[in-house]
């Protein structure tokens, strides 16, 4: 008999990511990540899988992380990102083993039928994102450029003085990343020193050489303003006799751009892309030329409600991807993933224009995270999960009639052992009689005729959806005997440029009205016992649940992870906090306080009485742990019910990608508050 999930399964699933199809079309390389129970430590490698007889084998054995698998050209060779240890070049002193980016992760060569990994770049920061020549020759790859890490007495860190001239100096989950510029480099894999491609007070990423090996495109902002609105250009750099000599800005700044690649006869670029300025968070495919004759890029999604990238939420990962569209082989249309309706999907889009419905070839309610085709565009491979099972690999072939077949099955066995809920779809009416989508699970031999307490769960962004991600946290509130419901309130991703612009300078107006109407549409059913109503969210989903507990009494228990509770301060203390002023309110602080404070739930603290639990990271930098403090001191002062809880050295991903024995213990709270007031 299947058992429910448990907090403890955490540490027994699998994290699969960055499927890459060889060019052949025959195997696919993979990582799979897992955590270690007895450090508490995650652990990744990288697996290869043959098409043909679905037979999987481990292809790396460091002791050290590996990702970012890339094929050579021929398919003989793997190169990867890992931080195993390898010979320096100069290994007798300390200081030129800093130089070398010992400990650092760097890009190591790995042939395919067996023998031993070599060490291809040696950089002082590390190297990422290898990226082949079409002759195999060469490799591009990104690296930092900047001062050495701070000085150590007996391995530990000096103190140091931060000197701060620009307004973006910080991004979460980062750090500090005012002092480092990445750049791009040049390696010939035969030997000699990597040559660096790129220079400047700018970042550089996302390179993809042309077919025939003689140009490369990237983004990069190197705007005046780059340092107050993030948002690349698309480049191109052309290597004449050898050298990289000839670049070509190909838009204009108004678009944040990123993800090029390149059409089958070298002449276009499509790209992945958003207005910089008002774009509330919709992602469209761009073609442009590539030679610089066209004036503005043309874009093939406008029509499209879907989002062109992946903004499906799920806790069993902490990226949101926008992988570079694939052309078709024929060069009239594109694949790429889109977010629409809860669920992410493989779209292919011709160059004519797609209308509305452009088709899909992953139907169904489903996630999809992640995608490459192979050099004869015949095959793809996907990284794909759903509501009842975390992501695993997929290939499917572009011949008509193409159907999706599981490759990889690590986590088969612990979801052979357990009884997950499936989401049941709830169409509603929300505020001013707008379309609103909502789920419900319900608990393991569900009878109508019994009254359950009810979670709400409100997602972060605002503009990413709720849907078809699996969600462990979720599901273990199933397994405890909770219906979970959750929607996709105005500002949602996935239903169009107006409906995620809609809260643009109205954060908690209708959207939680949204929110409270599909809660009511549950309510409705009969199975719920209205006593005993429970609510949590984390970022935006945070501010709504403080929201909803400043302007109704509804819930009998709140749980508000990595909040916004005063918008004024957020300005200043997030690292992206600015963007309020001209994305969201308008309006800076000092030039209408009242439109920021209408907008805080901090405002509206003496009117909440219902007992809250605050969970919060020290080291989030996107929500500063001050949201937090204000809204627990304002309560404690008061005498109200709150407990405050502080997770040490973690950022604002905690839940999806946190320390692995700190996702437990926050999810040992969660359980806790709500069994103290729902049970």
């Amino acid at each position: 008999m299947a058992r429910s999930i448990t907090i403890d399964d955490l540490y027994h699933l699998k994290f699969l990511s960055r499927p890459r199809i060889s060019p052949d079309g025959t195997r696919v390389a993979y990582v799979v990540a897992e955590i270690d129970e007895h450090k508490h430590a995650y652990r990744s490698s990288i697996w290869i899988a043959d098409l043909a007889t679905g037979v999987a084998r481990r292809f790396t054995y460091g002791l050290k992380n590996e990702e970012s698998p890339v094929w050579s050209p021929d398919g003989r060779w793997l190169a990867f990102v890992s931080s195993r240890e390898g010979p320096t070049q100069a290994q007798n002193e300390k200081e030129e083993e800093k130089k070398t980016g010992k400990g650092k992760p760097q890009i190591w060569l790995l042939p395919i039928d067996g023998g031993e990994a070599r060490q291809v770049t040696f950089m002082e920061h590390g190297a990422s994102a290898p990226v082949w020549s079409p002759d195999g020759q060469q490799l591009v790859f990104s690296a930092q450029v900047g001062p050495a890490d701070a000085e150590t007495v007996e391995g530990k860190a000096l103190p140091k003085a931060r000197v701060i001239d620009r307004l973006w100096y910080r991004l979460d989950g980062v750090g500090f990343i005012y002092e480092r510029r990445s750049h791009l480099f040049l390696i010939n894999l035969s030997g000699g020193e990597p040559q660096q491609l790129t220079d400047g007070d700018w970042d550089n990423s996302d390179a993809a050489w042309s077919p025939d090996g003689k140009q490369l495109a990237f983004v990069s902002n190197r705007n005046e303003d780059r340092w107050r609105w993030p948002g690349d250009d698309v480049y191109v750099l052309s290597f004449q006799e050898g050298q990289a000599n000839v670049l070509r800005r190909l838009t204009d700044g108004k678009l944040a751009c990123n993800a090029p690649g390149w059409s089958p006869d070298g002449q276009q670029l499509a790209f992945i892309g958003s207005p910089k300025l008002h774009g509330a968070g919709q992602a469209y495919l761009y073609v442009l030329a590539s030679d610089g004759s066209q004036a503005q890029p043309r874009c093939l999604s406008e029509e499209f409600e879907g989002s062109c990238a992946d903004w499906t939420n799920s806790d069993v990962g902490d990226e949101h991807l926008a992988p570079t569209p694939q052309w078709s082989a024929d060069g009239q249309s594109l694949y790429t993933l889109s977010a629409v309706h809860g669920a992410t999907r493989l779209y292919q889009i011709p160059l004519t224009g797609s209308g509305s419905h452009p088709e899909t070839l992953t139907p169904g309610d489903l996630h999809v995270r992640d995608f490459t085709i192979d050099a004869s565009k015949q095959q793809l491979a996907l990284l794909i999960g759903s509501p009842v099972a975390p992501q695993e690999i997929f290939v499917r072939s572009l011949h008509a009639n193409g159907e999706l077949r599981q490759l990889s099955h690590e986590n088969d066995a612990l979801l052979g052992e357990l009884a997950l809920a499936r989401p049941e779809l709830l169409t509603y009416q929300g505020a001013d009689g707008w379309p609103i989508e909502g789920w419900i699970l319900k608990p393991q031999n569900f009878t109508p005729s019994q009254k359950y307490p009810l979670v709400v769960e409100i997602h972060g962004g605002p503009a990413t959806q709720y849907g078809y991600g699996f969600f462990h946290e979720m599901q273990l509130l199933v397994a405890e005997g909770y219906v979970v419901f959750y929607c996709n309130p105005r500002g949602s991703i996935g239903y169009g440029y107006d409906f995620s612009n809609a809260v643009r300078g109205a954060w908690g107006e209708k959207d939680s009205i949204d929110i409270m109407l599909g809660m009511k549409e549950v309510l409705k059913q009969g199975y719920i016992d209205e006593q005993r109503l429970g609510v949590t969210g984390g970022s935006y989903g945070g501010f709504m649940t403080n929201w909803l507990i400043g302007h109704y009494q509804d819930f009998k228990v709140a749980i508000t992870d990595r909040c916004v509770s005063n918008m004024a301060t957020m300005f200043g203390t997030s690292d992206i906090g600015w963007d309020l002023a001209e994305d969201n309110l308008e309006t800076t602080p000092w030039e209408n306080l009242d439109k920021y404070m209408h907008m805080s739930p901090i405002a509206y603290v003496k009117d909440m009485h219902t007992p809250l639990l605050i969970l919060h990271s020290e080291q989030d930098l996107r929500c500063n742990i001050e949201q937090a403090e204000q809204l627990f001191a304002a309560l404690k002062w008061m005498g109200r019910e709150v407990e405050f809880v502080r997770f040490e050295g973690q950022s604002h991903g905690l839940s999806r990608g946190g320390h692995p024995l700190l996702r437990k213990v926050r999810l040992q709270y969660i359980k806790d508050w709500f069994a103290k007031y729902l049970q």
